[in-house]
């Protein structure tokens, strides 16, 4: 005769093994070994509570804070790998190859479920050009229309499962080399120092654009902190009294012709890239707005491009100390990547551009030249090229009777135009 309760107490012994046994299976850690990254079937590192309602402003705040103590390992060793580029120029598509290399690393995601708003953080692992995901999960990175795949922690990704889900935050590990000064005895006796080189890892964290953010909220969200940033660059300049080099007994704050518009275009031109800017112009330009609705303060703050020009309103470093000296008491912050990196004092310091350049062209083609319908094109194409070759170009089309005047200017600078001429139509 069976004994009941004997084999009911060996099911509940089986049971518990098994539930033991498959917890610490998925709750394998991704661990760093021989300069390769093995990754485990997942790691949640904690899961909110699951609300009837949410807005992607509180889930990012939610978000930063799940990743606030996430730590992150790289590699020492570069990988190579692959992508293409595309590109348009004169209405001709060019495909090429760029060779890439970086060392394997962790990468944390904030994955969220569209439908109830839930958060876990999920690493995964970029080696060369691929990702690895934990066991549950098919990420991937979306290619862009550009054939820019990996881009720091601007990456786009899609999340096939689970189901319902998006990236709405990441935490990106960038290893800088730095020098640290150490004191030293001499054999002398003396004191001096030497220096190291040390290895630290630099944190960013980001909402990169995925198809999940276009929506209307954070297209909206992204307008009106533009225009918020601008009025609070007009504002502080009117505060501190900077005079105008165009109309020097005036504020630079109280110049008509400048007129905030101009600024608004600023973020937009300078981040949206032209071969996807000419394929989709309106969708192109609502990704640069979502960027910055998702990211605030901290949107292409860590960018820089191939020229040094950093920030959101992207600075060379130049012309931002000459501006400092020119137009010293805006005080703009003296050290430039912070100055670049900072919302205001950048939006600040393109104003000014604006208005040091609004001097020179009346200075060449007099003061009339303010109530040139082409104004904004003009200042527009100093910001991005130089006001020499603006000079040159205009004086060119006026003698040759041109209807336009970009002859002279860099294919780079046309583009730029190109831009700024759509967002005058249709933004």
């Amino acid at each position: 005769m069976i004994n009941t309760k004997k084999v009911q107490w060996a099911l509940g012994i089986v049971i518990v093994v098994s539930l033991f046994l498959t917890w610490t299976y998925v709750s394998a850690k991704i661990t760093l070994k021989k300069n390769n990254i093995e990754i485990g079937p997942t790691m949640i590192v904690e899961q909110s509570p699951t609300p009837s309602t949410w807005n992607f402003s509180s889930k990012i705040s939610e978000a930063r804070l799940l990743l606030k103590d996430i730590e992150l390992k790289v590699g020492t060793k570069d990988i190579p790998y692959t992508e293409k580029r595309i590109s348009i120029n004169g209405g001709q598509i060019k495909i090429s190859d760029k060779s890439l290399k970086d060392p394997e690393r962790e990468i944390a995601l904030v994955v969220m479920d569209k439908i109830s708003g839930a958060l876990e953080v999920v690493k995964i692992i970029k080696r060369g050009g691929d990702l690895i995901a934990p066991l549950g999960y098919q990420i991937e990175v979306v290619e862009r229309s550009n054939g820019i795949r990996w881009n720091y922690w601007a990456t786009q990704y899609k999340v096939t499962q689970p189901a319902n889900a998006m990236v709405l935050f990441n935490k990106w590990p960038e290893p800088e080399n730095v020098k640290i000064k150490k004191p030293v005895t001499l054999k002398n006796g003396k004191k001096s120092f030497v220096y190291e080189n040390k290895v630290n890892i630099k944190y960013v964290t980001y909402a990169p654009y995925s198809e999940d953010y276009h929506t209307q909220e954070m297209i909206a969200l992204g307008n009106q902190y533009v225009r918020d940033m601008v009025d609070q660059a007009y504002a502080t300049l009117k505060s501190k009294g900077v005079l105008s080099r165009a109309y020097p007994k005036i504020l630079v704050s109280d110049v008509s012709v400048l007129r905030k518009d101009y600024f608004i275009k600023i973020p937009i031109t300078e981040h949206s890239d032209l071969g996807e800017f000419t394929l989709d112009p309106t969708k192109t330009s609502e990704r640069v707005k979502i960027i910055i609705g998702a990211n605030g303060a901290g949107a292409y703050a860590d960018n820089c491009n191939y020229a040094a020009a950093c920030g959101w309103v992207q600075f060379t470093p130049r012309t931002y100390k000459e501006l400092a000296k020119i137009y010293s008491k805006a005080g703009l912050i003296s050290d430039f990547e912070k100055g670049a990196a900072n919302h205001l004092n950048s939006m600040m310091a393109a104003v000014l551009l604006y208005d040091y350049n609004l001097a020179g062209l009346m200075k060449v083609h007099g003061s009339r030249i303010v109530d040139d319908p082409k104004l904004e094109e003009y200042l527009a194409a100093g910001y991005n090229g130089s006001p020499a070759r603006v000079n040159s170009s205009l004086k060119a089309a006026i003698a040759g009777g041109f209807s336009d005047w970009l002859g002279k200017l860099l294919p780079e600078t046309k583009g730029y135009l190109a831009k700024i001429r759509f967002l005058q139509k249709y933004d």
